[in-house]
């Protein structure tokens, strides 16, 4: 693994330990290009492209917003060129439905010049997380 690849799994490293904290103050967004895309999956409430880092917040805010008790569990780390790629385990409640879920994803983040430019999740079950948000 390069150097760089290296650097880049550490800049996802970085984001996931902001949003574990809570990331009150809006630190993550240190490592977000504004001029970022957010991809996520149609199959989904929140399904869309959004473009830019203000909106990429708002977004995942809203994200979050739907869940009690989350958890993500990173299980591993891939890395090539200017891509990482994170399998994660996402787990939670659904806050209205009460509804538990627990899926897999693997997530593609694209890194220019030390920042985020593009963040795809790809989920293996959307209608796990569909089903606890309706």
């Amino acid at each position: 693994m390069t150097s760089q690849e290296q650097a880049n799994i550490a800049l996802v490293k970085r984001f996931y330990q902001y949003l574990e904290d809570g990331d009150r103050d809006g630190a993550y967004a240190n490592v977000i290009d504004p001029d970022c895309e957010l991809h996520e999956c149609a199959a989904l409430p929140y399904g869309g492209v959004y473009k830019g880092r203000e909106r990429m917040k708002a977004v995942l805010q809203g994200v979050m917003a739907g869940f009690d008790e989350f958890t993500c569990e990173i299980r591993n780390y891939l890395a090539g060129g200017d891509e990482v790629v994170c399998h994660l385990l996402l787990s939670g409640v659904g806050r209205e439905s009460r509804k538990p879920f627990t899926v897999p994803v693997m997530e593609l983040w694209r890194i220019r010049d030390g920042k985020v430019v593009e963040l795809r999740p790809f989920l293996f079950e959307p209608d796990a997380i569909a089903g606890v948000l309706a």
